[in-house]
């Protein structure tokens, strides 16, 4: 292995680190991979060995691009990562809080060896990296990991439609890497990053709430040596990072940001037998380009009305089993996208749960011996499985089941039924194991009721009006508990989304042969099989099978 390194990473390292190891601040885990199925605990780095894997060369990369998702995150917190060996950086790439799946475009040097570290703050969490593409030595690219503004700590908050000058050292007419992050928002709004001048109709980043949200942003330098950024609504702190930036003319295509598709305005939204798509003439046209290569683009989902992930890949081949964009109710999303384009390959969109609106911006180009090689997409790390494929055990057993309701219910049923279904196909699950679940019209292996909580008791015992429960081939879900939870898993912080993914999968587990399960020990994830309806007892709640319950009923 023969990877440039860049000595600014590496300045101080000896003393840091082990100043940082005799403080308890980080867990170091050797290896190519860590191979224990676990959540990333606080303060907890893992190293990844990505060269040599998912179409990334043993030599000459000087970067990789990856995609990093979190998942199951108890506490708010956030993620860096960065070579491995060096000194963390001060900088954050994704900033997941509970109750949403959060994903992020990041650009990050290797170390000698080839691999990244991962870092988690706070509380626990399952993070994911996809590697999407990498970048030669020859580019000259120069990693960096400076804050180049914070309102937080200096300067005032962004107001409503207001734009700011941030100055970029040293980056002269090349093409920036950013991370650009809104944080404290009085109300939903967007910012965009750009170069200057006339400001573009499309955004970078879509800040619901308070919590902090992130992007990556590739953008050319304005001539003064700044970029610019916007706020749409309200007011709103605002966090620049410059990851790395590219010199001028190292084969990188910044483009003026350009809609490409939008939903909304067709009236054509999203679902998983409705993919959407681009042209390769409307991507030609945005790019100038005719030629296979590297798109860079912001996808964006609107609207969804479930948790699901968006795929992009180009071509005819088949989709790839990596995600680029988790979409969630109501909220906006946008992720950055790294797609390795065909010249006569279109771009397609696929979502696994739901209905949403997806929204494409062109931001970049690169020709395929450009400055950035995209790859086929590839899951290099999941700490929820701990392998390095990101392939699931392969179907040995499939399950049919019909959905139903009894009684008078508030519930949209429709809902219910796709919520359900993207429950049962998510790798975290019972699927694990090896299972597949459809549902179908009628005469399914089990019937998935919807009921009344007056009624549920009809169904026999152990059935009560108080919660969910299974009766030989009936799975039912209380609706009551099915719209507000339970007391207990509302008090422990726990969404009521992570609560329907649970009674799924728990009343499941029993028709699947599982009775219920103790807590295993304090701090612990809550086996699914659990009751944690009724209390944790000292577990951290958890709508998930634990790898202990997948091993068992993988048999």
């Amino acid at each position: 292995m023969r990877v440039v390194r860049h000595g600014g990473w590496r300045s101080g390292l000896v003393g840091v680190a082990a100043a940082l190891l005799a403080a308890g601040a980080v867990v170091l885990v050797p290896g190519r991979v860590d191979a224990t199925p676990r959540a990333f605990g606080a303060g907890e780095v893992r190293r990844i060995v990505v060269s040599g894997e998912a179409g990334v060369p043993e030599d000459g990369v000087a970067a990789v691009v990856v995609n990093l998702t979190a998942t199951d995150v108890t506490t708010p917190t956030f993620v860096s990562v960065w070579p491995s060996g060096a000194v963390r950086p001060s900088t954050s790439n994704l900033n997941p809080v509970p109750g949403q799946d959060i994903a992020n475009l990041a650009v990050v040097p290797l170390d000698d060896t080839g691999g990244i570290s991962v870092y988690n703050h706070a509380g626990t969490a399952h993070l994911v990296v996809d590697v999407v593409g990498w970048i030669p030595v020859s580019a000259g690219f120069q990693p960096a990991g400076t804050r180049l503004l914070d309102t937080r700590d200096k300067g005032a908050r962004l107001g409503e439609g207001e734009r700011r000058q941030v100055p970029v050292p040293g980056v002269g007419g090349g093409a920036a890497v950013l991370n650009l992050t809104g944080v404290n928002a009085s109300t939903g709004t967007y910012l965009t990053a750009w170069r200057g001048g006339e400001q573009p109709p499309t955004s970078n980043v879509n800040v619901a709430d308070a919590a902090a949200a992130a992007n990556l942003v590739m953008t050319s330098v304005a001539d003064d040596g700044t970029v610019t950024v916007a706020n749409h609504a309200g007011s709103i702190d605002v966090v620049v990072d410059l990851l790395g930036w590219f010199p001028a003319g190292a084969g990188i295509q910044t483009l003026a940001p350009t809609r490409l598709l939008d939903t909304r305005a067709t009236g054509s939204p999203v679902d998983p037998t409705h993919p959407a798509q681009v042209s390769t003439a409307a991507v030609q046209a945005a790019t100038g380009a005719s030629t296979d290569g590297a798109f860079v683009a912001t996808v964006t989902g609107v609207g969804a009305s479930a948790r699901a992930f968006v795929t992009a890949w180009s071509g005819g081949g088949p989709r790839p089993t990596t995600s680029n964009l988790n979409v969630r109710p109501v909220v906006p999303v946008a992720n950055l996208a790294l797609v390795r384009m065909a010249a006569a390959g279109d771009l397609h969109l696929f979502l696994n749960a739901g209905r949403a609106d997806l929204v494409v911006d062109a931001a970049a180009w690169i020709p395929a011996d450009g400055a950035i090689r995209a790859v086929d997409p590839a899951r290099v790390y999941d700490s929820r499985t701990a392998d390095a494929s990101g392939l699931l055990r392969p179907p040995t057993r499939n399950v049919t089941y019909t959905v139903a309701v009894r009684g008078t219910i508030s519930a949209d049923r429709a809902a219910f039924a796709v919520s359900a279904a993207a429950t049962l196909a998510d790798a975290r699950g019972w699927r694990a194991a090896g299972i597949t679940f459809r549902q179908v019209a009628t005469g399914g292996d089990f019937t998935l009721w919807l009921s009344q909580a007056e009624l549920v008791p009809e169904f026999g015992p152990p059935c009560t009006a108080n919660y969910s429960c299974r009766v030989g081939r009936d799975v039912i879900v209380n609706e009551a508990r099915w719209r507000l939870a339970t007391p207990v898993w509302t008090g422990a912080g726990a969404s009521l989304a992570d609560y329907q993914s649970l009674v799924v999968n728990h009343e499941v587990g029993h028709w699947l042969g599982f009775d219920h399960a103790l807590c295993a020990g304090p701090g612990q994830p809550a086996p699914v099989m659990q009751q944690q309806s009724k209390g944790l007892n000292g577990c951290l709640s958890n709508p998930w099978p634990t790898p202990h319950e997948i091993a068992v009923l993988a048999g």
